[in-house]
């Protein structure tokens, strides 16, 4: 129960982490929000995959590096066998480039957060009941990088950019509100005029326009955050 009298969601969480003393770091401070219950804490990839590993989990936590495993290939397996099961990747690097295959493939259900982000608790319990809603949740550091100019940024006013920046971190309407200091009414026409401008159909109900609001802005970041390198031309390669 929270201080205003209205019921706390607390959603069952697994780690899969192979340096332990973060993952013990990890469990210790996640269970202390009182949100979040760490039904599962595993060192590697073979343990996390092992049969029942996930069970009565909602979502699971995962370094992107697990000595050498790919995580994001171990939370996309994790996913095939437990469709329902929210992915929050653990990561050192603050860009997109690691994940161009869950955007490829317009995975849901999956957020991209920076090590260093889980010390602040209200990052990650966002990144935690978003993918459990199936959406698509991005790091607050990864909106410093800019989206390149010829994109859908484009065709949006600054704060429209900033609107969409807010629902890409998994902000609702309410909470969006709250951080621009505006009405929840003003926000909610806001947000409709994100998704027109983006080109996403509100009124087709096999879409879920935020999700699709998220994974544009995850592709759009992504196309900005990699570098092409120059070809040498002294070179046969």
């Amino acid at each position: 129960m929270s201080r205003n009298g209205s019921v706390l969601t607390v959603f069952s969480v697994a780690l899969v982490e192979d340096e332990a003393l973060f993952r013990d770091l990890l469990h210790r401070s996640l269970e202390q929000t009182g949100q979040i219950r760490v039904v599962g804490s595993y060192g590697g990839a073979e343990e996390a995959l092992a049969d029942g590993a996930m069970s009565g989990a909602d979502a699971a936590l995962l370094d992107i590096d697990l000595g050498g495993e790919d995580g994001i290939a171990v939370g996309r397996a994790l996913r095939e066998r437990h469709p329902s099961l929210g992915i929050v990747l653990l990561s050192n690097h603050a860009h997109l480039a690691f994940a161009h295959d869950l955007i490829a493939v317009n995975l849901t259900g999956w957020a991209y957060l920076l090590k260093k982000s889980v010390r602040d608790v209200h990052t990650i319990l966002r990144a935690i009941g978003g993918v459990c809603q199936g959406q698509v949740v991005l790091d607050p550091a990864l909106m410093d990088r800019a989206l390149p100019d010829d994109g859908r940024k484009s065709v949006l006013t600054p704060r429209q950019v900033e609107v969409w920046r807010l629902i890409t971190q998994g902000y609702s309407n309410a909470a969006i509100a709250g951080q621009l200091g505006l009405s929840t009414k003003w926000i909610d026409n806001a947000v409709g005029g994100v998704y027109a401008a983006l080109g996403i159909d509100t009124r087709d109900p096999g879409i879920n326009a935020r999700v699709s609001a998220a994974l544009l802005y995850a592709r759009e970041a992504g196309r900005a955050h990699l570098t092409v390198l120059p070809r040498d031309n002294g070179t046969d390669l």
